[in-house]
């Protein structure tokens, strides 16, 4: 095939996710998080390093020039590793482009914040409006450096770009992977406290770790997630700050069914089957149950378990068609034995990209081949 008719990786991802405001253009990164999945992933992730000048080009054109932000860190849905987009050795013209692409767009980036020197920073000023969402782990320069797997020097800069960028009218947030049996709440908590200084807006994101992962790195990686939930309560309410963990498992379930509910029965489907993440699983079910009374039809729940990644990881988009199968066989074993026939399977959409596939790239519709019923993403 011609080349000038084939597509990057990158490029690839960025169609298949169906996003207009993604530009990943590195899969380097200059730290060595001991929490980084790259090491614990059960199939191969695309290392793509910088992505070409060329290339990048092509992902210019997709972006749409009215869009709020256009997302520099991101390389959705996932098969190629994300990386330090900072990094990238021809960044000043790859944030030319974007603006002369989109003027009034936010230019967000993810990074770890040890390329944010203040003569990088200074050159950054032309580029603006951007954000940037820095992953910081810990206040403590011990701590900071063995998460990251970096030296003091970098933990300094890191330090310093807050101050920095705000001084400069950036916009910043910024993303903290907790990690209590290694660095305690006390420090968490310090972390967050100085953190308050420069932004309101914190992501939390508790460490997954797969079946691959050794013991010792599952002991530092573990945390209670109730204790942890209740520690970022009072964390909020005394820093006044919003600290954004969405795989709370203590917090409503943003998960409003019923027009969907209305959808099947309208399609004359009778038994209707609801497949969940563990993370999903037991709120979703106890949705479903107090909408159930308001719709004609049946709709029953099933426990999607994450047999491909094993260890903690439960949430949706990380579920495979091979776990859908497994779990899918099972419940249809069950509800046969009840003499309920199960006659329509939704799964979750965000387990697939726009063409219906998986990380693998196995394509959901296999399900309904082999089961003989429709399935619809929900």
């Amino acid at each position: 095939m011609n080349d000038a008719l084939s597509l990057s990786k990158y490029m690839y991802e960025t169609i298949a996710g169906g996003f207009t405001n993604q530009l990943p253009i590195s899969s380097v990164c200059s730290a060595r998080c001991i929490f980084c999945s790259n090491h614990m992933n059960p199939f191969p992730i695309y290392r793509e390093g910088f992505r070409a000048l060329d290339d990048i080009k092509k992902g210019v054109a997709l972006l749409n020039p009215n869009a709020e932000e256009i997302r520099m860190g991101d390389s959705l849905p996932g098969r190629i590793s994300e990386g330090e987009a900072l990094l990238h050795p021809e960044i000043l013209t790859v944030l030319k482009l974007v603006r002369e692409k989109s003027p009034k767009s936010v230019i967000q980036v993810n990074t770890n914040g040890t390329m944010l020197t203040t003569e990088f920073i200074d050159s950054l000023e032309q580029f603006k409006p951007m954000r940037f969402t820095i992953s910081y782990h810990s206040d403590n320069p011990e701590h900071w450096c063995t998460v990251f797997n970096l030296d003091m020097e970098k933990y300094k800069t890191a330090r310093n770009c807050f101050f920095q960028l705000m001084q400069r009218a950036f916009d910043v947030q910024a993303v903290i992977v907790p990690l209590p049996n290694l660095v305690g709440y006390e420090d968490l908590e310090n972390t967050i406290k100085n953190l308050r200084c420069y932004t309101n807006y914190v992501m939390v994101y508790p460490p997954g770790y797969s079946k691959m992962a050794d013991s010792e790195l599952i002991k530092t990686l573990e945390s209670d997630p109730g204790e942890l939930s209740l520690f970022l309560s009072r964390m909020r309410k005394k820093y006044k700050i919003n600290l954004n963990n969405l795989s709370d498992l203590l917090m409503p379930l943003r998960f409003f069914p019923y027009d969907f509910m209305l959808r099947t029965y309208n399609g004359k489907f009778k038994n209707v089957l609801w497949m969940f993440s563990s993370a999903a699983h037991n709120r979703a079910k106890k949705i479903l149950k107090q909408y159930g009374p308001s719709v004609p039809n049946n709709h029953y729940a099933v426990n999607v378990r994450n047999y491909t990644y094993g260890g903690n990881i439960n949430s949706a988009g990380l579920l495979m068609v091979s776990d859908f199968d497994k779990a899918l066989q099972k419940a249809l074993r069950k509800y046969s034995k009840e003499n309920i026939k199960i006659d329509l399977v939704l799964l979750p959409k965000m387990a697939f990209d726009r063409y219906g596939d998986d990380l693998t790239t196995k394509n959901y519709s296999e399900l309904s081949k082999k089961y003989g019923m429709p399935v619809w993403l929900g």
